[in-house]
């Protein structure tokens, strides 16, 4: 079996729930609040991340499609974990329709969308094929590229001096009432919610005693730079420029101008959307894959390039960006807290009185022999 390191999966979990998040100015349903509701979601995930955790603690050397099966049986757990196979797919197309529609829009407008997303699937059913040791090393080379970018474009909007704080206030104008609503379930569902995808990963992690520390230092890490890029975009663009704009750190990039000769930064956000997208959509590729493999038992290499096959052609069902946008942000995020939250809490409650049962059984064995 494949294994990574603990600094591997730390890494993994920053670059993964990073993504292509600080792109997008999330929350902006509760207006200058909006990293309020960053910081009350990042509270849930975490509290999620103890569900999923405590879930994984039980059967450490097993997968989700594993955890699954041993907990609702052979075939209710298959069903389900068909299912969840299906959600990885899904969200792994989703981010192959993102890099094809946003190429379009911003760079390749000529360039056919299906070439595009055909070439950036093709290199994520490459890595898959190679395992999770390799695509693990792959992130592991991709994540001090994202880091000093983000840094370095950090530096030059405070050398600048476009932040100002003022476009923060007023703070909770109309009470908390707009913060949970953007919260819950959109902020939770992406990307905190996401983490839930670890279930597939934790099983490979070498030092299993560490999972519980690394997970929650990684996400607390994680989470406050999410926090914080959400504060420093609105700090820049405002409320108005921020609700209308598509990808408000471009903006936000577009607008540094420093000693007449400093500017035009388009590349470095396009590259942080790239590394961001290839790393999402190829974890959740793989997760599918080893969910559908636990499940079903079938060949690891049968596997890989149907299942892209499926992604592929799936990402050809939303006719336009404006339906694909539709469907992600009003609809597949009212769903997905289904396996983001309650598949979970009853893998915990089932588990638990599964034990509390067999410890009953085991008394009344002892009773029974005294």
């Amino acid at each position: 079996m494949q294994q990574i390191g603990k600094q591997q999966l730390y890494i993994l979990i920053i670059v993964f729930l990073i993504g292509s998040t600080p792109l997008f100015e999330l929350g902006i349903k509760a207006k200058p609040d909006s990293w309020l509701a960053m910081t009350m979601a990042a509270v849930i995930g975490l509290l999620l991340t103890v569900v999923y955790v405590t879930v994984q603690k039980r059967a450490p050397e097993a997968g989700l499609g594993e955890l699954i099966l041993m907990h609702f049986g052979k075939w209710l757990g298959g069903a389900v974990g068909l299912v969840y196979a299906l959600w990885f797919a899904y969200e792994s197309m989703r981010n192959v329709r993102d890099v094809g529609e946003l190429t379009n829009m911003a760079l390749l407008t000529v360039t056919p969308k299906w070439m595009i997303m055909l070439l950036i699937l093709f290199v994520a059913a490459y890595t898959v094929s190679k395992g999770l040791e390799v695509f693990v090393r792959v992130t592991q080379l991709l994540f001090p590229i994202a880091g000093i970018s983000y840094l370095f474009i950090i530096l030059l909007l405070f050398i600048a001096k476009l932040p100002d704080i003022h476009q923060l206030l007023p703070l909770m104008e109309n009470g908390i009432g707009p913060i949970a609503k953007a919260a819950f379930p959109d902020l939770v569902s992406f990307p905190f919610g996401q983490m839930v995808i670890f279930l597939v990963y934790w099983k490979y992690l070498k030092e299993k005693q560490v999972l519980r520390k690394v997970t929650f230092w990684a996400q607390v890490g994680v989470s406050a730079f999410l926090i914080f890029m959400n504060m420093l975009v609105m700090s820049v663009l405002g409320l108005s420029l921020s609700e209308v704009t598509a990808l408000p750190l471009l903006q936000a990039v577009q607008l540094i101008r420093l000693a007449n000769f400093l500017e035009r930064l388009d590349v470095i956000v396009t590259l942080l959307l790239y590394i961001g997208l290839y790393v999402k959509m190829t974890a959740l590729y793989l997760a599918a894959v080893l969910t559908l493999k636990e499940v079903t038992g079938a060949a690891y290499r049968h596997l890989v390039w149907p299942v892209g096959m499926v992604i592929y052609a799936a990402s050809f069902l939303e006719p336009n960006n404006t339906y694909h946008i539709w469907l992600g942000f009003d609809v597949t995020l009212k769903i997905v807290p289904l396996f983001q939250i309650v598949l979970p809490l009853l893998l915990l409650i089932v588990g638990v009185r599964k034990r509390y049962k067999k410890a009953a059984q085991q008394h009344s064995d002892a009773g029974q022999t005294g």
